[in-house]
Order: C-alpha cells, then structure tokens, then sequence
C-alpha cells in the first residue's frame, strides 16, 4: 500500500467553542494530505484543471471521530488509495497523534469535465499515480 504522512498542526482559529478542532477543519487536512500524496507521485492539477479541463470532485464522505484533537496538537493525516474505479476513486485516511488513531475516512471522488459539469472516465496519469505500487 502506497501511504503518504501530512503533518499537521492544529490552530486555535480550528477549535470551537469547546476547545476542540472543528469537524469542518478535518475536511481541509483530509484535501491537503490528498494534494500532497498526488504532488509526491508527480500529477500536474494545473495542467489537468487549467488545460485539458479535467477536474476532480467529492462525491462522497464518510468520517468517524474517535478522538478529539485539541489546540497546538501536531497530527499526522495517512492518506492512500482505498479504491479505483473506472470513474472515481476513493482515498482512504486516518489521523493519528503518538500512535494513537483519532479519526479515519473515506473520500470518493469523481472525475469531471470541468466544462460540461459531466462524470468522465480517469485520465491515464491519475490511474499511474494512484496504482497501490505507485510512489514511496
């Protein structure tokens, strides 16, 4: 399995009113890790998205809590491949601190024709870079 480990420190501009990171907030750690694993592995977002108008979107989330991260708490977000389909895949993610696991999910995401707003089939260079062998 192809894992990669974004580093994170989580912000007290994170936290809500009970001192903990906001759910919304692991949204944003879970794309960051993604960007980087497909980053590591040499995918070009900008060509895909500015000149061939290819586009990836979240097309389902599924997210569970186990335990809280809390202000100035430093999180290690795994992320890898969990699924490739023909037109989605799905990254796979978990969050741990001290070797204690604190959150794992599950992003789905589709292939889009930014133009059309339509589902396409993967481009080649995603399905290279996203193969269990691919990178580290």
């Amino acid at each position: 399995m192809s894992t990669t480990v974004h580093r994170v420190r989580a912000g007290y501009v994170d936290t809500d009113q009970s001192g903990v990171i906001h759910h919304s907030v692991y949204v944003r750690w879970f794309e960051e890790a993604r960007n980087a694993f497909l980053r590591e592995r040499g995918l070009n977002f900008v060509d895909l998205e500015h000149h061939r108008r290819i586009g990836v979107a979240v097309a389902q989330m599924n997210v569970r809590y186990r335990r809280p991260v809390v202000f100035d708490q430093e999180v290690d977000v795994h992320v890898w491949v969990g699924q490739l389909k023909n037109a989605s895949l799905r990254f796979d993610h978990m969050i741990e601190s001290e070797g204690m696991r604190l959150t794992e999910a599950e992003v789905t995401l589709a292939c889009i024709d930014l133009d059309r707003k339509r589902a396409i089939r993967i481009p080649d260079e995603i399905v290279r870079c996203c193969q269990p062998s691919a990178g580290t």
